[in-house]
């Protein structure tokens, strides 16, 4: 099922988006006095909105990134004995404005940190989703990514984020499931594991907190997909034999003491809400 061994750096990611009300003013010529509110309810007119479908799916091209979170999972060696050491972080970092949300250099950051330290990426549809959106929008604010964009001169050596096949760099998690209508959701994933999934909110609602100008649940949500993506992750390589059965039970352990002490953070409220859902 998987290649490689575990790598000693691996980032699980997560992103949310909106749709750009400034590519609807430039695709529509929209007055400038025109609200954001009216802006995207112009896009999703345009691209297919009809009464039973008023928020139609937007391409890529059309989507504003305003948040990223990532949660690295580092090996580390003390004594010649290994370590893991987690770190959650979120692009713009809390607590957040809409004001902070400057998609050049969330987008920017995010990819030149991936660029300089080369970490195994690991989404739930991000192949498809998440990666294309940052091409495309890095491309929309003129962004330079030359240290992620770099690939190894033969196809089959390590360190390729763009393989479109059996790709563990960047290893989508839902590649390893069913297509199609059979394709399932990170949450029904999550929920049938045990884990807590979503926590009284979906993607849907997203640009009604942009709207609201709700930046830091924004940023929480996309935190607590990060996290359910990790589970999943860590079902995953025990599952096929990458993490032997004490090693799968201890690094529980250990990733519920590390977010037992991140949830007495200030605005960390809703990993409280994760760890009561999580019953190890």
């Amino acid at each position: 099922m998987l290649k490689r061994n575990i790598p000693e750096r691996v980032w699980f990611f997560d992103m949310e988006w909106v749709p750009d009300a400034r590519a609807a003013r430039r695709l529509f010529n929209l007055p400038d006095d025109i609200t954001e509110g009216e802006a995207i309810d112009r896009l999703w007119k345009e691209y297919g909105a009809t009464q039973d479908r008023p928020r139609p799916f937007l391409k890529y091209l059309f989507s504003r990134v305003v948040a990223i979170s990532f949660l690295s999972r580092l090996v580390a060696y003390e004594d010649g004995e290994p370590r893991i050491t987690y770190r959650m972080q979120s692009l713009p970092r809390m607590p957040a404005q809409v004001a902070d949300a400057d998609e050049a250099q969330i987008i920017g950051e995010f990819l030149c940190l991936v660029g300089e330290r080369r970490p195994q990426l690991v989404g739930y549809n991000s192949y498809e989703s998440d990666v294309q959106v940052l091409i495309q929008r890095g491309l929309v604010n003129e962004l330079n990514a030359a240290t992620f964009c770099k690939r190894p001169e033969r196809n089959f050596d390590p360190g390729d984020y763009f393989k479109r096949w059996d790709n563990e760099e960047h290893l989508d998690l839902i590649k390893l499931f069913s297509g199609g209508a059979m394709t399932p959701r990170l949450n029904e994933v999550s929920r049938l594991c045990g884990f807590p999934g979503k926590l009284g909110m979906d993607g849907d609602q997203v640009v009604d907190l942009w709207l609201q100008q709700d930046l830091n649940k924004i940023v929480q949500y996309s935190q607590l997909d990060v996290l359910n993506t990790y589970l999943i992750w860590l079902r995953v390589v025990h599952f096929c034999g990458k993490l032997p059965e004490e090693d799968y039970v201890s690094e529980q352990m250990q990733f519920r003491d590390f977010l037992e002490t991140e949830a007495q953070k200030p605005d960390n409220i809703h990993l409280e809400g994760f760890l009561e859902k999580w019953e190890l």
